[in-house]
């Protein structure tokens, strides 16, 4: 698996919720399937890897390793019910910060490469504004109470989040990223290396 599989793997646990028990008493003693905390570990591991030889990527260790904290504690209902939008979004910034500096990080390489990935460094670079737009929206919509913000800023952040793994498992195979290259799928042939007829 490389480094950038584990990392999209991981955010799928993180953005991803399945709550259980269905009908818990008290109403928000609510647990989640899909446990946070284990996302992060499955991050942390792709960002050791990934850093391994890129030092570009190192800035990573700090918010994926804060972000992970975080997380433990917030997995718990008997916290995570107690917190206010605000103080929801506040403990979500280390998460918005770790995908904002990947983002950039993966954008910045990208236009490093000869020849320059465009691909990659124009779809990078557009998440990394996503974030950096996910980061503004709730203390606007939270401070100045304009709700109609509210459906927005959790659709953003739906698409912004699932375009980021989707790319994330689209660009993986890169070398430059910690990947094993491209995927050479070999013909079947005889002797001589020319198809069968």
């Amino acid at each position: 698996m490389s480094p950038l599989q584990r990392i999209a793997m991981g955010l799928v646990f993180v953005i991803g919720t399945a709550p259980f028990p269905a009908d818990p008493h008290p109403s928000w003693k609510q647990y989640d399937a899909l446990p946070d905390p284990v996302g992060w570990v499955l991050v942390l591991l792709g960002v050791h890897a990934l850093v391994r030889g890129r030092p570009h990527f190192d800035v990573l260790r700090l918010p994926a390793l804060v972000a992970a904290v975080v997380s433990v504690a917030v997995w718990f209902p008997q916290l995570s019910h107690r917190l206010s939008d605000s103080g929801a979004w506040a403990l979500s910034l280390p998460q918005l910060a770790f995908s904002f500096l990947l983002a950039r990080a993966i954008a910045e390489q990208g236009l490093e490469q000869e020849p320059v990935d465009t691909y990659v460094s124009k779809r990078f670079g557009l998440l990394m504004w996503g974030f950096a737009v996910l980061a503004a929206l709730p203390p606007i919509a939270i401070g100045g109470n304009v709700t109609a913000l509210d459906d927005v800023t959790v659709t953003a952040a739906l698409v912004v989040n699932v375009a980021f793994v989707y790319y994330l498992f689209r660009v993986h195979r890169r070398e430059w990223l910690g990947g094993p290259g491209p995927l050479v799928v070999e013909m079947p042939g005889n002797d001589e290396g020319r198809p069968p007829a």
